[in-house]
């Protein structure tokens, strides 16, 4: 199959073509897409795959493109699947994501695509898993799935990840979300963004308010303690501490 060869020499196009077959409703592009996913599956669960969530607004295509450059600096193929929206009017999507990401989009060992939701819910779209398998098949040692952003409905992403991050505001009200259950329970770090200039004074307080929060949920079967910790994005404060924070829980 032209289209597999493609796939394991990390052909964009092909990358593409793939996760464009996984994710028609067609019954031949179905049948062809299983098929594919089967001769792939003993290439796959080599990455690290990191889901990043978080209201409308807090920055995740910013976060995820300062964090996916960092990555590359550190010598990692990086893949982000970006979901969005699907209107229930007219079943469309934006797929802005590319021309929010413009600069990670120009890197030669960075590839986003930017899927509808097609109505799934969960935050992920129904393709999501065999997108992401299909990524690691290509090579990427790190895929990054943007969810939706969508608060409290964004549990199925929790399922296909090996470490959640939350981004949250220190100004918008999200301290009160830190004691509901639902994704912060979910968490393995909540990251405040945009904690700079007038609003750092803030993040440190919210981080300090959600730190008492988490105290108040039980203990992770693995036996990890969610961190909290803040970082601006637009001026690439605290990624490090992000990444460090990901080698600690991997380890």
């Amino acid at each position: 199959m032209e289209l597999l060869k493609g796939i394991i020499n990390g052909e964009r196009e092909s990358l593409s073509k793939a996760i464009t077959l996984v994710e028609s409703s067609l019954d031949k592009d179905k049948i062809e897409a299983e098929i594919l996913i089967q001769k792939i599956s003993h290439l796959t669960s080599k990455s690290l795959r990191i889901g990043i969530t978080g209201v409308p607004g807090v920055g995740k295509s910013t976060f995820i493109e300062c964090f996916g450059r960092f990555l590359l600096k550190m010598n990692k193929k990086v893949a982000v699947l970006a979901i969005d929206p699907t209107s229930m009017a007219n079943h469309g999507s934006i797929l802005g994501d590319k021309s929010r990401m413009h600069q990670l989009s120009k890197e030669k060992n960075a590839f986003i695509r930017p899927s509808p939701t097609s109505g799934t819910l969960g935050g992920v779209a129904e393709a999501t898993n065999s997108s992401i398998k299909i990524c690691e098949a290509a090579g990427y040692d790190i895929i990054l799935i943007e969810t939706v952003g969508v608060g409290q409905n964004e549990f199925m992403v929790g399922k296909l990840v090996d470490i959640v991050i939350v981004l949250m505001l220190s100004n918008a009200g999200d301290e009160l979300q830190g004691i509901k259950r639902g994704i912060i329970e979910m968490a393995d770090a909540i990251v405040i963004n945009k904690a700079d200039g007038d609003n750092e004074k803030s993040a440190k307080i919210a981080k300090v308010e959600f730190n008492r929060a988490l105290h108040l949920y039980p203990i992770k079967e693995s036996k990890w303690e969610s961190k909290v910790l803040t970082a601006s994005a637009l001026n690439n404060i605290g990624i490090e501490n992000i990444d460090s924070m990901i080698i600690d829980y991997i380890s």
